[in-house]
């Protein structure tokens, strides 16, 4: 195997365990400093937050009542580590998706759940 494989593979298990919280972190750190690997320079992707997880997220944004696209980006923005670019595709996204099951509806602005009408 070639050493670019080994410290790709090495990488994308660090990154996995960090994301997921997993055991076993400094072992495969410190194999990556064994290797030359400059840890500081290999930032962590994200989790890609699936759609369960992007409907939920919209759905207590609205717990509080009804609220417009930009307010319920804004909530997901704040109480993840998504920028607000990426929360407003995502949120709006579940929004849609929440309206076409019938469990938010929309009238103008304003985004609301059948516990709250608009």
């Amino acid at each position: 195997m070639l050493d670019k494989t080994v410290t790709n593979a090495l990488l994308h298990l660090r990154a996995q365990m960090i994301r997921d919280s997993l055991d076993g972190l400094e072992h495969v750190e410190a194999l990556l400093v064994m290797r030359g690997v400059d840890l500081s320079a290999h930032a962590v992707p994200r989790k890609i937050a699936q759609r369960r997880d992007t409907s939920i997220l919209a759905m207590d944004a609205l717990r509080s009542g009804p609220k417009t696209g930009k307010e319920v980006s804004l909530y997901a923005a704040s109480v993840t580590d998504m920028t607000y670019e990426e929360a407003r595709g995502r949120m709006y996204q579940a929004l849609h998706n929440l309206r076409r099951k019938g469990w938010v509806e929309r009238n103008g602005a304003l985004w609301g759940t059948s516990q709250f009408p608009i």
